[in-house]
């Protein structure tokens, strides 16, 4: 996926198939001096992964990059497996990184 900041209020991301795509609904990771964010492969949700919730249920989903034919693409993931945007569609991936906040 590639993307780029149209400023405080929007991005541009264009992923399978190459038409771009704009949205509003996103968040910036920010961390505190002192702490960095990386990317941890494991079979557990790891300390400090990044929580974010479902909108149609409020479950607690994590921060992934998703390992797959198309690329890194950033995802979601219920700490089972992943999901990720592709051609409009969610796809299901278990080969992902989870994105992780530590000191």
């Amino acid at each position: 996926v590639s993307t780029q900041s149209t400023g405080s209020s929007g991005i541009n991301a264009e992923y399978g198939g190459g038409k771009e795509h704009e949205s509003t609904d996103f968040h910036w990771i920010k961390v505190s001096r002192g702490y960095r964010v990386h990317q941890e492969k494991c079979n557990h949700v790891p300390h400090g992964a990044v929580v974010g919730f479902q909108h149609n249920n409020n479950k607690a989903v994590f921060g992934v990059i998703c390992h797959t034919p198309h690329g890194h693409i950033p995802g979601k993931s219920n700490g089972q497996e992943a999901h990720y945007g592709w051609g409009g569609k969610e796809e299901t991936c278990r080969n992902f990184s989870y994105i992780v906040v530590r000191q």
